[in-house]
């Protein structure tokens, strides 16, 4: 209930702000990330250990040294079994730090982290990517969370999808899609920049100027050359395209869009995590 009240709100606040004019970039990438983040720790408990792991894994990467502190914080209160950071080697399985604490700990145990602690160890397992990646990779890992006993989470997912669609101008974003991880959809939404949408005409739609995939994903959209999302001149609708792409198993890839609406560019670029991303390979030397 708690959960579902909080993505009412935030949904409600959205709607608000978008009933005026379309948010800005940075401010609705926060609201439309914590009605996700929200939903992933509330059911942080109920959701596959890996899958979880590798979505707190990316979520540190993408976050400074306080906003990691809370996001422990919150994964603890939520009903982490003692086991949380051991899996990717922030914590040591000895009791050193986290490593024996139960549910219920988060504030004592995040405060326990040190902040020197916490970069060295970033800095040895976060530095393949860039927080941005990191950030898209968490954002991926959570939606694939929202299966089993977590699919209470479908809501925040939704919920979240929907505030990504009231960004203005180019917003894009991947989800997970069919059983196997190699394939996804590309959503690629327009929304008309500028205030007062609703009340001012266009006569002209954005056009593709560039897009690419990297390391052989195809688009599953017609006329898409190799390596490319979408064809160079197409029109965009206003709402949400949605692109079916493959890819190699195991292989993390890029995709990138640059379209032209009224003498101005507008691009995105999205990190779509492979099947060996953010899980741990060598173990972090305890101290």
């Amino acid at each position: 209930m708690k959960s579902r009240s909080l993505i009412e709100a935030s949904m409600f606040a959205v709607l608000f702000i978008s009933s005026t004019f379309p948010m800005s970039s940075a401010a609705a990438r926060d609201v439309c990330r914590n009605t996700l983040t929200n939903g992933f720790f509330d059911e942080y408990s109920a959701s596959s250990a890996s899958l979880r792991d590798r979505a707190m894994y990316a979520e540190l990467c993408s976050r400074n040294f306080p906003e990691a502190q809370a996001a422990i914080k919150r994964a603890l209160q939520f009903g982490d079994d003692g086991s949380l950071g051991v899996s990717y080697g922030l914590f040591s399985p000895r009791g050193s730090e986290l490593g024996n604490l139960g549910p219920g700990s988060g504030a004592n145990a995040a405060d326990g982290l040190e902040e020197d602690r916490f970069r060295q160890w970033k800095s040895a397992y976060c530095s393949k990517n860039s927080a941005k990646a990191s950030s898209d990779a968490a954002e991926f890992f959570m939606q694939k969370a929202a299966t089993g006993r977590a699919r209470s989470m479908v809501p925040a997912v939704s919920a979240w999808s929907a505030c990504m669609r009231m960004r203005a101008g180019l917003t894009c974003w991947a989800a997970p899609h069919g059983i196997q991880n190699e394939e996804f959809v590309l959503n690629v939404n327009w929304t008309q920049p500028g205030p007062f949408p609703s009340q001012v005409q266009r006569q002209f739609k954005s056009r593709v100027l560039h897009s690419f995939l990297t390391r052989g994903a195809a688009a599953q959209f017609e006329d898409a050359a190799p390596q490319r999302l979408l064809p160079a001149g197409h029109e965009l609708d206003a709402g949400t395209l949605k692109i079916p792409v493959t890819r190699p198993v195991e292989k993390a890839i890029n995709a990138n869009l640059k379209v032209g609406y009224e003498e101005k560019e507008y691009s995105c670029n999205v990190f779509i995590p492979g099947e060996r991303d953010f899980a741990l390979t060598t173990p972090f030397p305890s101290r």
